[in-house]
């Protein structure tokens, strides 16, 4: 229940109640109140004058001279710098010990005390005044080795031990303040301002509501002026606190009405909605809702496709099964993974379906298998790495093209960054007669896996790999080509990796081996996973490191 519901439930309670009615509900809620909250509710139904310690004269003053000495680097952190090592020589980093030898942590949270006291004493300019100066403050670190300094800000003082406080306390205050002393354009400015700030992050704007010593007027006005201004604004931040100010003001039906004319700049407001949508049990509606968001969004936004996810979970509920073939269609060319091309697998006209979806794939733009940090995801469009798009031209069918390409190939090393090291263990999986994978089959699928970093939707990768599989067909002629190379792939890269002493991929060339062997054992060669084996373990008799990986897999 969000604060507005709350609140209006609990003004229609006490409006019933007598004033007798309310001092016995008052007693009640007293004496059962936990022991460790009870100075917290004595201290709500005291009304004393400021505490004399924090007297806003003579306290602020001190704070400021304090101030100006931090700014001035006057005072400031002293700390060490050393290495810190991990498992490998190449696995370190430089760390630092913190001295403060000026008590900048005990002043810093006497000052935040000065501010709250301020703020509970109704003094809402001079407390967010305060608590912006040492908000906004950087604090100087001195590495005397070095003759360095350095600047920390207030995070990081709490990170690094230097102080204790609770930055979210701090942060709802410094918005409540800024609520009350401000209104307008100015008011929706700054506290989206102060909202960016990291210590902020995570922030809902109805906790604000209740975060001061008195009820917050004009809230819905407030939240109108709210959502124009975040209707106007780019980005994740500004998508995800207009759909928390939609449903505040209007649940899911202002946050569907909205999406539709916001989805430009925001249309992460479709995909909220329709999971409120279908979290409430609607799910006609979020169907509807879901499918013109999937015919009004661009088809390559990624957003378009985890909407179309989620739509066509509910159209096999609703068994509107020309609603999931429409979804299934719309979630890859919108989000080109393998689980999403796998599972066009499952329609009936798959073959046309599925050929064209590959001609696709290969015409979109190439990016790297791991992308950085995005400032606007809801925006990210379809894009695909080099390896992806050969992964699909595999389960296309285009095997003799992906293995000729890696025949090219003459790394025996370095199959991690190579498509060699996924081309060699998909070829082996296809081969393979079982319909389960094995232990050494499944090491084989959780490596590729995590190579092409695929999407579990409702089935894994693995699952849809074995369905697809069913509907493959290897001639004679190409299974005896296919498994030639395996072999010579694999002895290549049995001899770099064992014979280099590369202990520490030796599980790698071990499951290869046992794999490849329960695949021509599949086939019917008699003893082909025994005989594979132990000739690779009389080849590297000396590395006893080596047959037990071989004997974990058995």
């Amino acid at each position: 229940m969000n604060y507005k519901d709350f609140m209006k439930q609990v003004d229609e309670s006490l409006s019933r109640m007598s004033e007798k009615e309310k001092d016995e509900w008052i007693r009640n809620f007293a004496r059962t109140t936990i022991e460790s909250q009870r100075m917290m509710v004595l201290k709500s139904l005291t009304i004393t004058e400021m505490e004399e310690e924090y007297l806003p004269g003579f306290a602020i003053k001190e704070i400021e001279e304090w101030c100006e000495k931090v700014e001035n680097q006057d005072i400031h952190i002293e700390c060490q710098g050393y290495e810190e090592y991990g498992e490998s020589y190449w696995d370190r980093d430089w760390s630092y010990e913190y001295f403060d030898v000026f008590g900048m942590g005990n002043k810093l949270s006497k000052a935040f005390q000065v501010a709250e006291n301020l703020l509970s004493h109704k003094q809402y300019e001079q407390s967010l005044e305060l608590y912006e100066r040492l908000c906004c403050m950087s604090f100087m670190a001195m590495d005397n080795d070095a003759e360095e300094m350095f600047e920390l800000d207030l995070e990081e003082l709490v990170d690094e031990d230097l102080v204790s406080l609770n930055l979210k306390q701090i942060s709802l205050n410094l918005l409540y303040a800024k609520y009350q002393v401000s209104e307008g354009e100015e008011r929706v400015n700054t506290l989206y301002r102060y909202l960016t700030w990291s210590m902020c992050k995570n922030i809902k704007m109805e906790e604000i509501f209740s975060a001061g010593p008195e009820e917050l007027n004009g809230i819905d006005r407030f939240m109108e002026e709210w959502i124009s201004f975040l209707t106007e604004k780019d980005g994740d931040l500004a998508g995800g606190l207009l759909s928390e100010a939609c449903m505040y003001q209007g649940g899911s039906n202002r946050l569907a009405e909205t999406a539709k004319v916001v989805w430009r700049k925001h249309p992460v407001l479709y995909e909220k909605a329709c999971k409120q949508l279908l979290n409430a049990n609607k799910i006609s509606r979020c169907e509807q809702l879901g499918l013109e968001a999937i015919r009004v969004l661009p088809e390559k936004l990624i957003i378009r496709g985890r909407i179309a996810d989620l739509i066509a979970k509910v159209a096999v509920q609703l068994e509107h099964f020309d609603v999931m073939k429409e979804c299934y269609k719309a979630s890859f060319y919108a989000e080109s993974t393998l689980n999403h091309y796998l599972r066009l697998f499952e329609l009936p006209e798959y073959q046309d379906v599925t050929n064209r979806a590959a001609k696709y794939a290969i015409t979109l733009t190439e990016s790297p298998m791991v992308e950085g940090q995005f400032y606007n995801k809801q925006l990210r469009v379809n894009k695909l790495s080099k390896d992806h798009k050969k992964a699909i031209r595999f389960f296309n069918g285009e095997f003799d093209e992906i293995m000729e390409e890696c025949h090219k190939d003459k790394t025996t090393l370095g199959w991690s960054t190579q498509f060699k090291g996924i081309a060699v263990p998909l070829f082996i999986l296809l081969l393979d007669k079982n319909n389960k994978l094995t232990k050494a089959g499944q090491r084989l699928m959780d490596g590729i896996d995590i190579r092409l970093g695929n999407q579990e939707d409702e089935k894994s990768f693995a699952d849809r790999f074995l369905y697809w599989k069913d509907k493959v067909v290897i001639t004679n002629d190409q299974y005896d080509k296919y498994i030639s190379w395996l072999r010579e792939e694999v002895d290549k890269r049995t001899q770099a990796v064992v014979g280099g002493g590369y202990r520490k991929s030796y599980h790698k060339a071990a499951e290869l081996i046992t794999a490849l062997n329960e695949t021509m054992e599949s086939k019917g060669v008699s003893h082909g996973r025994t005989s594979l084996i132990e000739y690779y373990k009389k080849l590297h008799s000396r590395k006893r490191a080596f047959k037990a990986e071989l004997e974990r897999l058995r």
